[in-house]
This record gives structure tokens, C-alpha cells and sequence, in this order.
């Protein structure tokens, strides 16, 4: 089985990045079970994985189910085995807390999802702007975005680790960031996207709202001013703001 995780990975359309945590947690899984899979071997190594943290082990999981998947289909494997997913992320009690949403970083399917929710986490977009993000406001060479709404124009600067994602999904896209024959999608369709990325991430409880407002709490434990918060926002009025601020 060795030898077909390059065929693997070739099949799939990944970042460099997500690319090595692949290889990575295949590679250990391969030494795992050796050239035969068996229920009972699955099982042994799901059980080795208790020891770590759930984001570690949903993103393994996540990764050997996929590659199980390859396995089944290209007839490697004559049955389909899936590792069984039981873990959740913690979801948040209080919507006024910090949330560890780091994991969402890690590899994951629906690559669309993800880069919609850290989009919203790492600069407060609404589904609304993310919708209308044109390919030519997007400059990647001075990693900013500009957005311009009711004569009011906002520069956001993308965070460097978020760079290297937005770049793969604008190849191809002329129009938007997220098209179809040059037209923006339904907001169902984004609404489907985001919420099938949270699921996979065992945040089912977040909304784009939540995500929104985790961007708020960080800006201003940062250090950044409810003014300053609001502008980002592109906020008429920082009122909505003052309950985090309390």
C-alpha cells in the first residue's frame, strides 16, 4: 500500500501544506497495518490514536478513511473499510468565549467550506461579501483584499498562513472568487458549503454568525479598539459591537 499513496495524493488537489500532513499521517497508518487490512488491524490503530488531541485524531481519521476510499474504488482492497468517527471538537458554551479553531487549518475535504469559514474567522466577511469577492479586489502579491460597500472601501491584509489557500482556490476563477459559468453562487449553496466544512470539523453548533463574532473576540484581545473592530467590519455604527466590550 506503500506505493499507492503518491497515486493517492495525486488524484487530489492539494496545497503543499496539506499535501505533507497527508503523507505524513498515511505513511504512519501504512507502517501501522502493514500490506493487509484487516477490522481487527483498523481497530488497533483507531485505539493507538486515543492518546492524542481529538483535532489530531479527527484529521487522521479523516485522512485514512479517504485513503481507504482510493484503496476500495482502484480495486487495491476488495471490501470497503471505514474508521468509525466518534469525535467532536468542544463547541462553545457561551458565543462571548474564544474558541481553539486552529484545526481548521488542518486537511479536510471540503476545501470550499474551509476556506469560507476562515475567511469569516480570520477577517469577519459575511457570506454576503464572500459571495461577491471579485478575483480582480484580490491581490495576493501585497496579500490584501478590497472590499467597497456604500462608498466606504475596506483593505483587509490576509494572514500569510491563509495566503497559500486563497491562492489555490482563485487558479481558473476569472469573475469571482467562487464561481460558476461567471456568476456568483446561491446563498444556499454557500450556506451548504460552509455548514458540511463544520460538520466535518465536528463544530455542527457554529454558524457563520459565531465565526463572525470569534473574529471580534480575538481582534479585540488583540488589543484593537471597538472604532477600530467596527471599521474593519465596515459597521456604520460600532453600537453592535458594545456587548464585547463589556
Amino acid at each position: 500500500m506503500q506505493t499507492k499513496i503518491k497515486s493517492f495524493l495525486a488524484s487530489k488537489q492539494l496545497s503543499p501544506n496539506s499535501e505533507k500532513s497527508y503523507t505524513y499521517d498515511l505513511e504512519q497508518f501504512v507502517a501501522f497495518v502493514g500490506e493487509q487490512v484487516t477490522k481487527e488491524k483498523l481497530a488497533l490503530y483507531q485505539q493507538s490514536l486515543s492518546d492524542l488531541k481529538v483535532s489530531a485524531r479527527k484529521r487522521k481519521v479523516s485522512a485514512v478513511n479517504q485513503f481507504l476510499a482510493f484503496l476500495y474504488e482502484t480495486e487495491v482492497l476488495d471490501r470497503y473499510f471505514k474508521l468509525k468517527v466518534t469525535d467532536k471538537l468542544p463547541t462553545p458554551k457561551n458565543q462571548a468565549e474564544l474558541v481553539d479553531l486552529s484545526s481548521f487549518y488542518e486537511p479536510c475535504q471540503n476545501k470550499v467550506g474551509q476556506l469560507m469559514a476562515l475567511l469569516i474567522f480570520e477577517l469577519g466577511l459575511t457570506p454576503a461579501e464572500i459571495a461577491e469577492l471579485a478575483v480582480k479586489n484580490i491581490d495576493t502579491n501585497f496579500a490584501i483584499i478590497r472590499l467597497s460597500k456604500a462608498g466606504m472601501v475596506r483593505i483587509l491584509q490576509v494572514p500569510t498562513k491563509l495566503l497559500s489557500l486563497l491562492e489555490e482556490a482563485l487558479s481558473g476563477q476569472e469573475t469571482y472568487l467562487f464561481e460558476h459559468d461567471g456568476r456568483s453562487y446561491s446563498r444556499q449553496w454557500f450556506f451548504n458549503q460552509l455548514k458540511a466544512f463544520l460538520a466535518e470539523k465536528g463544530q455542527d453548533e457554529m454558524t457563520a454568525q459565531r465565526l463572525r463574532e470569534q473574529y471580534i473576540l480575538r481582534e479585540k484581545a488583540a488589543g484593537k479598539s471597538i472604532m477600530k473592530v467596527s471599521r474593519q467590519l465596515g459597521l456604520k455604527s460600532p453600537i453592535t459591537l458594545e456587548k464585547f466590550y463589556k
